[in-house]
C-alpha cells in the first residue's frame, strides 16, 4: 500500500512551477495525472516516490511538512527543474499558512488565548463544505413581481447605456473613500485581479497546476502586504480548484462561483482610487474590554472550515438578550469538529466542556471580546460556572419573542457580511415549527402563522450526525418544536437546523434529562424511540424539488456558473436566454447577460485581422456584473419569500 504524501509549505509548489521552462509547463498537468500511479514509501523521515526503475523523487519531511525546495530531489537529468518533481509536489496536500491568533486581552499581543482564528467561527461547514445544500444554482424564492427590489430595472431609461448599467451594478453607491494603498499593495491587488481573470477565462476545466500556482502566489503576496480579506478568498478559490482537480466529494461548482465572484469584486474595488478600509480585512482580531457578563448557554455547533480547520463554537446570551460566542478552532477538519464539543472551554477557571456550557451558564469578570461578540481568553479574564436557563425561560426565551419579520431582516443583513465580521448569532433564526413531513433531505414544517419552513442539513460530513438526526425528526409528524437554524439565503424559507427542543416538555420529542430539554444536532444523536407523536396524524411527502427556485434567475445563474466551469470559450457559444429573462421582467439581467456573451466572443484585431493581446479584463468585468446582479436579485427574491405579506401589489 502506497504511503500518503506529506504536506507542503504553501509556496513550495509555486516555486517548483515557476522554475519549469515554458515548454514543460504545458505538460505538467498530464504528468500530474501519471503521478497518481507512482508508488510512495516511507523511509525514516523521507518519502520516496518511485517514478520508474531509474528515477525516484525524494521528499525530506520535518515535523510532517516538506518545508523548502532543497528538501525535494529527483534522480532524473533535468532535476531540479523537472516535471517529475513538480508533478509529485502538485499531488501533495498544502499546509495552510499559520492562522493569526486571537488576542484575549487588549493590553497587548502577549496575552493570547492560544486558539487559531481562521475566520469561520460561525458554526458553518465552510462556504460550501458539503453542507447539505443543493447548490446556489437553485436560486429560489421568486417574489413574482419582476425587478421590484430597486436593483433590477425594467428597461434602459433615457440616455442609459449598457456600460452604464454594468457600472451601476458593480458600484451601486460609488467606490467610497478610505485608505490609500501603498505601491506594493496596489501591485498585489493587480496580481490578484490578473490571477482571478485567468481562472475565469480558463474555467475550472482549464485551470491546471500553472493557473492554480499563479493564484496561490498572488494570495501569498496579498497576505504579506496586508490585503488579508482578498488573500483568504484567493486561497479558498485555489483550494476549491484543487478539490475539483482531485474530484473530491466536497467540491461544489456553486461554491467556486461565489468565491470567484467575491475575489474579482474585492480585487476590482481594491484597484479603485482610495478603497475603503473594510476591503483590506485584518490579520489579527482585536479585543476590547467587555466588563462583567452573566451568560446563559444556548447551543453549541461543530465547525468544519474549507481551510482544513475544525472545532466548535458555543452560542451564549446575556441578560439583555445579546448573543456571544466562544470558539475553539484548530487544524483537523471534520474529525476534530466531531470531538471538539467535549473539549474544555478555555476561559478563566471554567471547567466545562462546550457541550456542557451550552446547557449551563458562566459568570465572567474582566471579559474581553471582539467587535462581533467573540469572547477572548486573556490572562486577566476570570470566569466561573453558573446555572443555565431553559429555552422557555428568561433571558433565552427572548430570542424566540423577537418579531418574526425582524429576525428575517436581521439574518439576511448578516448573511451579506463576510463570515469573520458577522455579529454573533446574527444569521440565526429562532423559530417555532410544527413538523408536517419531508421533502428530499429536508424536514418540512409550518410556523404558527402558517409559513412553510424547510429544515435542511447544516453539514453533510459523515462524522457529524446532522443527516441522521433529520431523518429522525422527519418521523415526528405533528411535533411542536423550537428550532435554532442558520438562514440559507439561497433557498426560500430554508434554514440549516442546528438545535431543537420540544416546545412543550415531553410532547412530540422526549429527550434525555442530561440534555436539559434540547438537542444540538451536530453532536447529540436522536433515536426513533424518542419520537412521541400520534400515528394517525397524516404527514406530507414531497420529492427533492419540494422547495423550488425562480426559473428565470436560475437561467442567469446557470450562465454564470457555466463560465466558471468551462471558461470564456464556452460562454461565447452559449444559448441566448435574454428573451426569457425579459419575459420574467428581469430586464437588467437580460442586458447584462447579452453584454457577457458579447464580451466572451469579442477579440481585438489589428489591421491584418490578427487577434491582438487581450488580458480578459473586459470579459471578467462583464461576468462580474452579471454575477453581482444575480446574487443581489436572488437574495431580494428569497427574502421576499420569507415575508410574503410585505410584498407590495403592482400598479
Amino acid at each position: 500500500m502506497s504511503t500518503p504524501l506529506p504536506k507542503l509549505a504553501p509556496m513550495l509548489l509555486v516555486e517548483a512551477v515557476d522554475a519549469l521552462p515554458a515548454r514543460l509547463r504545458r505538460k505538467v498537468d498530464d504528468m500530474v495525472v501519471r503521478a497518481a500511479g507512482w508508488p510512495a514509501t516511507l523511509d525514516g523521515d523521507r518519502v520516496r516516490v518511485r517514478v520508474d526503475e531509474e528515477t525516484e523523487v525524494v521528499l525530506a519531511v520535518t515535523g510532517g511538512v516538506v518545508r523548502s525546495g532543497a528538501d525535494v530531489t529527483c534522480g532524473c537529468l533535468l532535476a531540479p527543474n523537472c516535471l517529475h518533481r513538480a508533478a509529485v509536489l502538485a499531488r501533495c496536500p498544502v499546509q495552510e499558512d499559520p492562522a493569526p491568533v486571537d488576542t484575549g486581552d487588549p493590553s497587548g499581543p502577549g496575552d493570547t488565548d492560544g486558539r487559531a482564528d481562521p475566520g469561520d467561527t460561525d458554526g458553518r461547514a465552510g462556504h460550501g463544505d458539503t453542507d447539505g445544500r443543493a447548490g446556489h444554482g437553485d436560486t429560489d424564492g421568486r417574489a413574482g413581481h419582476g425587478d421590484t427590489d430597486g436593483r433590477a430595472g425594467h428597461g434602459e431609461g433615457p440616455g442609459e447605456t449598457v456600460g452604464s448599467r454594468q457600472a451601476a451594478v458593480l458600484d451601486p453607491v460609488g467606490a467610497g473613500r478610505g485608505v490609500a494603498l501603498s505601491e506594493r499593495q496596489v501591485a498585489a491587488a493587480d496580481d490578484l485581479w490578473r490571477s482571478a481573470v485567468a481562472v475565469l477565462c480558463a474555467g475550472r476545466s482549464g485551470s491546471g497546476v500553472v493557473v492554480r500556482a499563479a493564484l496561490v502566489r498572488a494570495a501569498h503576496q496579498a497576505r504579506i502586504h496586508g490585503l488579508h480579506r482578498a488573500a483568504a478568498v484567493a486561497r479558498q478559490c485555489a483550494n476549491r480548484l484543487q478539490a475539483a482537480a482531485e474530484s473530491q466529494p466536497q467540491y461544489r461548482l456553486a461554491d467556486l462561483t461565489d468565491d470567484l465572484r467575491e475575489l474579482l469584486d474585492l480585487a476590482r474595488r481594491l484597484r479603485l482610487p482610495d478603497p475603503t478600509a473594510d476591503l483590506l480585512g485584518t490579520g489579527r482580531r482585536s479585543y476590547e474590554t467587555a466588563g462583567g457578563l452573566r451568560l446563559y448557554g444556548v447551543c453549541t455547533v461543530p465547525v468544519v472550515a474549507d481551510s482544513g480547520y475544525g472545532g466548535v463554537v458555543t452560542y451564549l446570551v446575556d441578560r439583555d438578550g445579546r448573543m456571544w460566542t466562544i470558539a475553539d478552532l484548530m487544524p483537523g477538519g471534520a474529525g476534530r469538529a466531531s470531538t471538539a464539543g467535549d473539549g474544555i472551554v478555555t476561559i478563566g477557571e471554567v471547567v466545562l466542556s462546550h457541550r456542557e456550557l451550552a446547557r449551563a451558564g458562566i459568570v465572567v469578570s474582566g471579559a474581553t471580546s471582539s467587535e462581533n461578540g467573540q469572547l477572548g481568553a486573556g490572562k486577566a479574564v476570570r470566569a466561573v460556572r453558573a446555572n443555565g436557563a431553559g429555552w422557555a425561560e428568561e433571558p433565552v426565551d427572548r430570542l424566540w419573542r423577537e418579531p418574526y419579520a425582524d429576525q428575517v431582516h436581521r439574518a439576511f443583513a448578516a448573511s451579506a457580511v463576510p463570515v469573520r465580521d458577522r455579529p454573533a448569532g446574527g444569521d440565526l433564526l429562532f423559530l417555532r415549527v410544527e413538523v408536517v413531513g419531508v421533502a428530499g433531505d429536508a424536514v418540512l414544517g409550518v410556523t404558527p402563522d402558517g409559513l412553510p419552513i424547510a429544515l435542511g442539513i447544516a453539514s453533510d460530513h459523515e462524522a457529524l450526525p446532522y443527516r441522521d438526526n433529520l431523518r429522525v425528526l422527519a418521523g415526528a409528524v405533528g411535533a411542536d418544536l423550537r428550532v435554532i437554524g442558520r438562514l440559507d439565503p439561497h433557498h426560500r424559507t430554508t434554514v440549516q437546523a442546528l438545535a431543537v427542543a420540544p416546545a412543550v416538555p415531553n410532547a412530540g420529542l422526549v429527550l434525555p434529562a442530561r440534555w436539559s430539554g434540547r438537542a444540538d444536532l451536530g453532536f447529540d444523536r436522536l433515536h426513533r424511540s424518542q419520537v412521541r407523536v400520534d400515528p394517525t396524524v397524516p404527514g406530507v411527502a414531497a420529492g427533492p424539488g419540494g422547495v423550488t427556485g425562480d426559473p428565470a434567475l436560475h437561467l442567469l445563474r446557470r450562465q454564470v456558473e457555466r463560465v466558471v466551469d468551462g471558461g470564456r470559450a464556452v460562454q461565447a457559444l452559449a444559448a441566448e436566454d435574454g428573451r426569457r429573462l425579459r419575459g420574467a421582467r428581469l430586464d437588467t439581467g437580460a442586458v447584462l447577460l447579452a453584454e457577457l456573451r458579447d464580451a466572451a466572443g469579442f477579440r481585438d484585431r489589428d489591421v491584418f485581422g490578427r487577434i491582438t493581446a487581450d488580458d480578459g479584463s473586459a470579459f471578467a468585468e462583464a461576468w462580474l456584473a452579471a454575477a453581482v446582479y444575480e446574487r443581489a436579485a436572488s437574495a431580494a427574491f428569497t427574502e421576499a419569500s420569507w415575508l410574503p405579506t410585505e410584498l407590495s401589489p403592482i400598479g
